[in-house]
């Protein structure tokens, strides 16, 4: 079975009590909201148009995320455009789950047109907190929050948030530059990283999942290896299909390692256009005593540069005293591949701050 992965929801269903394609309170702008459940392939041709390119760049919001986390959570795709003079000008990507505004439990996202005058971004960003308000409203949605991850209108969003009493989380990612290539690489390693994975290259047999060797079997393994792992399933069966056609029509790869026969790793990498993330890992638990991860992730960081991707996004990288241990770990790990550090704030507003429509 194969599962679309370029559209949005196409369901007609809208807000009770407002419509979803409106023209927002009349101004000098002429700002209009296009969403994405009420005119689908409006929409669709929004998110492929250039000014908008680095919706696609990121699997989380482009056509993967938006096929791959509908799949795992279903319920309603409230994304929109706010168009000035029937421009799109600003997409925001927005799910909600479980009471809360986000992307499919993520924060949501706001990409802003670059070529925008200040009065045009100015009343495109206001209309669209208002438009957020109004679905927050509509949905009888608890909280929303909203990850800032870039410089283009940071201000104008930071500003909206304020005014709806939020607050700022503080939000470290950890990435490698793919163009700084195996000398760059090496020289972010932690230490006593190096000697871990030239331990992987000794004793590992490797097999992959990809567009050269879209092996069913080998996936379903890995498959099985995770929910053993985990010790139960973690994800449903259309998820796993998603992510078996992404990466065998080649935007991503899984790396399946060995130990003397026997399966103890699995990382799984998903491209975007230009950014592949670290989506997966699991190791044998019983093998802890060896260094299973670190060998993996140095092939997937030259393999996804090899794919032609720019950054490898290996995920966050929480303070110690924020998270359990576990996660910190986790953190810890990754933080010693990566050649930086991205802080991306996450602000939190909830609907009993909204500033009235």
């Amino acid at each position: 079975m194969t599962v679309p992965i370029s559209s949005p929801n196409g369901s007609n269903e809208g807000l009770r009590g407002r419509p979803q394609d409106s023209r927002l309170p009349s101004n000098d702008e002429g700002i209009s909201i296009l969403a994405a459940r009420t005119n689908p392939d409006a929409f669709e041709r929004t998110l492929s148009d250039p000014a908008f390119a680095e919706i696609e760049a990121h699997p989380y919001i482009g056509a993967f995320g938006r096929a791959y986390y509908s799949a795992v959570h279903g319920g309603p795709d409230h994304s929109f455009t706010v168009c000035v003079k029937g421009a799109p000008a600003v997409v925001c990507l927005c799910a909600p789950l479980d009471g809360n505004l986000g992307f499919h439990g993520m924060p949501l996202r706001l990409v802003i047109r670059g070529d925008l005058g200040d009065d045009a971004r100015r009343a495109a960003v206001e209309s669209t907190f208002q438009h957020l308000d109004a679905l927050m409203q509509a949905q009888c949605l608890q909280e929303a929050f909203v990850l800032v991850d870039r410089e283009r209108g940071r201000t104008l969003i930071e500003e909206a948030c304020r005014a709806r009493g939020g607050t700022m989380c503080p939000h470290s990612i950890a990435r490698v530059d793919l163009a700084a290539g195996p000398v760059g690489w090496r020289s972010a390693l932690r230490k006593s990283s190096r000697s871990l994975i030239n331990w992987g290259r000794r004793n590992l047999s490797i097999s992959y999942v990809n567009k050269d060797t879209p092996d069913r079997a080998l996936f379903d393994r890995y498959r099985a290896f995770h929910a053993e792992v985990a010790g139960r399933v973690t994800r449903s069966d259309m998820s796993w299909i998603v992510m078996f056609d992404w990466i065998v029509r080649g935007s991503g790869e899984l790396i399946m390692a060995f130990l003397s026969g026997q399966l103890v790793a699995g990382s799984m990498f998903i491209d975007g256009t230009e950014i592949s993330i670290y989506a997966s890992g699991v190791y044998d638990r019983a093998q802890f005593d060896k260094p299973l991860a670190h060998y993996p992730l140095w092939l997937g960081i030259e393999r996804t540069q090899a794919r032609g991707m720019r950054t490898l996004e290996l995920g966050e990288v929480p303070s110690r005293d924020t998270v359990p241990d576990k996660e910190y770990q986790i953190g810890y790990f990754k933080r010693g591949f990566a050649t930086q550090i991205v802080e991306q704030p996450i602000w939190r507003w909830t609907s009993q701050s909204q500033v009235a429509v």
